[in-house]
């Protein structure tokens, strides 16, 4: 019936895996959890996860570190059910009945993809209030008019057939973009997607400076989809509004503004007040700089 699948790198899923556990055996349903340690580095955070003993979990250790999207298509080949519920390790259900929530969708809807959406917490440590700040406008929010651009990768649920169609992967960068090129392959091959309300709570954090340069991965991913993909880059307001820039004759003097005060931008976003406003001219300062193909 259902697999439950968790891939992971250097975070405890203990508290996780035995929430899922005790959700899907609540339900009285046929179930698999497996996670799949994508060649996490910290000793202490392994040897906790192999602590875990329960029927139906399953732990793979893969030898060599392979990325996020790359384990999900690991386990979405390696699962044995015709359901697949993907949960990120860093996150955690914010209902007790989230398994059984997922189960009524699929119970009373023929769609292919179910999306849950994702909370954060009321308040956070300052060094991440970038990521926090962020993951609260555009995360926490009520669906948009395109489902398929909704799908978050780290809270859902999907036929296995449609998944192995339609993989993650195909990106240059291992961040950024991956949910939502995910989507637009999706929405290409015609697959049903529903944004239900069924959230997790997204507790890994990436600090400011950090969060900054996964972002500088992301227009990266945008650029190339630009260049490669055109048709599905159109969905990216980055994209739309640099070929705008581009169009004004603007792309090179905002690339050279961006140079210009890089580092005064980013005293902001790395301060405990960093502004989402400045954040996005940071990006499209950032994509002016990069040469097309």
């Amino acid at each position: 019936m259902l697999s439950v699948l968790v891939p992971v790198f250097n975070w405890d899923i203990r508290n996780l895996i035995l929430k899922l556990h005790q959700q899907c055996l609540e339900t009285g349903i046929e179930f698999e959890l497996m996670a799949v340690d994508d060649f996490s580095t910290d000793p202490e955070i392994q040897s906790k996860n192999r602590e875990i003993q329960l029927p139906h979990f399953r732990l793979i250790e893969l030898e060599k570190n392979v990325g996020n999207a790359e384990a999900r298509n690991i386990l979405a080949r390696t699962a044995k059910f015709n359901w697949l519920l993907f949960l990120d390790a860093d996150m955690i259900p914010a209902q007790k009945n989230f398994i059984q929530v997922y189960l009524e969708e699929i119970q009373k809807n023929n769609f292919d993809i179910m999306s849950g959406g994702i909370l954060y917490e009321d308040q956070v440590a300052k060094e991440f209030q970038l990521k926090w700040l962020h993951g609260k406008k555009t995360e926490e929010q009520i669906p948009g008019k395109d489902p398929y651009l909704e799908i978050r990768g780290n809270n859902f649920l999907v036929r296995k057939e449609i998944f192995l169609q339609n993989p993650f992967g195909g990106l240059p960068e291992n961040y950024g973009y991956v949910d939502t090129h995910f989507g637009l392959k999706l929405k290409v091959s015609k697959a049903t997607v529903k944004i239900i309300d069924n959230p997790c709570i997204h507790l890994g954090l990436e600090t400011n400076p950090k969060f900054v340069e996964k972002h500088k991965k992301a227009v990266r991913n945008a650029f190339w989809m630009m260049n490669n993909q055109a048709e599905m880059a159109e969905n990216l307001k980055i994209i739309r509004t640099y070929k705008k820039l581009k169009s004004l004759g603007l792309r090179k003097i905002f690339g050279w503004i961006f140079r210009k005060f890089e580092k005064k931008m980013l005293a902001n976003l790395h301060s405990e007040k960093p502004s989402l406003f400045l954040f996005q001219l940071y990006k499209l300062g950032y994509i002016c700089t990069l040469k097309e193909e």
